[in-house]
């Protein structure tokens, strides 16, 4: 159904719910007297014309009863028109409108030219961060609103991702704002995965005035933001972007998705304390690209261990071209774990599977559990039945549980706001911007500092941040080390049981 149309129906439903059935019914009490006095009627044998009924109206010009279409049946208001100035009601812009702050009354900063409530410094906590009666939050997201020209059925596939992010961001907006305590200026902003849109963004005021920017998606743009947020008053919030060296030494940069070397080392720290297993074998196809991940499992697995010096634990690069592949020479013992830190090949990872099952399923004496990364669970061509017969255990950065019921109460106002059930994405846009906000409230512009002395467990993950340190080359010691960025450091640990991922750390 057009626009067009829901605007007819909806007015025509107004109009009708504004009648009062009373008077629309009951019969007409007394004849306009006009009508029974009326001296220049050309034809007097006419009877009593019925103004409900009727479409013969007198004109009086002819002298003649003339027929009319849509005649109306009562006196017709004047409408009168008043232009109500812009500065009042701003009009609906592509973006960049700053959000509407319920029970404030805003004023026009001199600063940035934009209605925002006006900031003024509370208070200063020991560690020299500044309270402010309210924060400007800038969102730089990939709306991609060029794409969409008004006459399309749908928006662009690529703008969901922002559109649910944001509107879970909007519900925790309210919430924080109904505590009435801190005021919070928010602007929108459309990177259009665009890195020239984004180095525009990085120029305009509401970016350099912002104390939070949350945001963006791809890693260059990442990239951008966080460099132009480094030794500012700003601290650039990546909700997405998993990639590594996005900003070097900038303390204004957190890291919300957890990079693949914590993922990887959150696997390896799993399997070793709950699987019991009598050898851990780490897996690579021939790309050697694969093999230079395995450095991370095993740094963890001397800090795990405790030992500098241990031996390392077993690599296997398999050919799975070659029909004659065999694997049960790694599992002589009581259970093995294999570890497969390979995400962009999924025919390696199906055959993997396949022949472990099958070499597995009619010994029950071999006990086996492998452990693989996030992009598995979108995997459509690998049968469950090797999920489930090899022990599947992979890492993630979102777990939605559908039976919490902080989930459902979240699902709930979601589909009453929007008619519509939120991705995870929504549920990510609610947990980021519901704890940075209040991070903010509650310690200042410098929040970034406090955040490992803030643990959380919300919606779709837990943070656990922590300061990520780089020794720079040189470095005689650790002590020399420099802060990179602050890092959410915990990785969700799913479990294929039961034909279903459940979190199991």
């Amino acid at each position: 159904m057009s626009g067009s149309k829901l605007g007819f129906f909806a007015l025509l439903a107004c109009t009708l719910l504004g009648l009062s059935s009373c008077e629309l019914f009951k019969p007409i009490s007394t004849p306009d007297p006009d009508r029974t006095n009326r001296t220049d009627q050309t034809n007097t044998d006419d009877p009593e014309l019925d103004p409900v009924q009727s479409r013969r109206v007198y004109d009086p010009v002819t002298g003649t009863y003339v027929y009319v279409a849509n005649a109306p049946t009562d006196r017709m208001d004047t409408i009168r028109w008043t232009i109500v100035p812009e500065d009042r009601t701003p009009p609906i812009v592509e973006e960049g409108v700053t959000d509407f702050i319920p029970g404030t009354n805003p004023t026009t900063n001199p600063t940035t030219g934009t209605g925002t409530s006006p900031i003024t410094q509370t208070g200063t906590t020991p560690t020299g961060s500044r309270l402010l009666s309210g924060y400007n939050v800038d969102f730089a997201l990939p709306f991609l609103t060029d794409r969409y020209l008004g006459s399309e059925d749908n928006v662009d596939p690529n703008s969901i991702w922002a559109l649910h992010f944001y509107s879970g961001a909007k519900i925790a907006l309210d919430e924080m704002r109904s505590r009435g305590t801190v005021n919070y200026n928010v602007n929108v902003q459309d990177t259009r995965a665009s890195s020239e849109k984004t180095q525009i963004i990085t120029a305009s005021p509401e970016f350099n005035q912002a104390q939070l920017v949350i945001g963006p998606y791809l890693k260059n743009n990442v990239t951008t933001l966080a460099e132009a947020a480094r030794g500012k008053e700003t601290v650039l919030i990546s909700p997405y972007s998993a990639a590594g060296g996005v900003s070097q030494n900038n303390p204004n940069y957190i890291q919300v998705n957890p990079t693949l070397e914590t993922h990887m080392r959150s696997l390896l720290r799993h399997a070793y304390q709950t699987q019991r297993a009598d050898r851990i074998v780490l897996v690579t196809g021939m790309d050697p690209n694969q093999k230079a991940r395995l450095g991370y499992l095993q740094d963890e697995y001397k800090i795990l261990t405790g030992n500098a010096q241990i031996e390392p634990l077993e690599e296997v690069q398999v050919d799975m071209n070659n029909e004659n592949t065999n694997l049960s020479e790694y599992m002589r013992g009581r259970k093995t774990v294999f570890i497969v830190p390979i995400y962009e090949d999924e025919s390696f990872v199906a055959n993997f599977l396949r022949v472990l099952y099958s070499e597995t399923r009619d010994d029950f004496g071999r006990n086996v559990a492998v452990y693989g990364l996030p992009q598995w669970i979108d995997f459509t061509r690998i049968n469950f039945d090797y999920y489930e017969g090899t022990n599947v255990h992979v890492s993630s950065s979102v777990y939605v549980d559908k039976l919490n019921p902080a989930v459902r109460e979240f699902r709930r106002k979601f589909f009453e706001r929007y008619a519509a059930l939120p991705r995870d994405e929504a549920y990510v846009g609610y947990d980021v911007t519901r704890y940075f906000l209040r991070m903010a409230a509650e310690n200042g512009t410098r929040f970034q500092y406090a955040l490992e002395a803030n643990p959380e467990d919300l919606l779709h993950t837990r943070f656990r941040f922590e300061p990520v340190a780089v020794v720079p080359a040189g470095a005689t010691n650790f002590e020399q080390s420099q802060l990179d960025r602050f890092e959410n450091k915990y990785v969700n640990i799913l479990q294929f049981k039961e034909y279903a991922f459940k979190r199991v750390n």
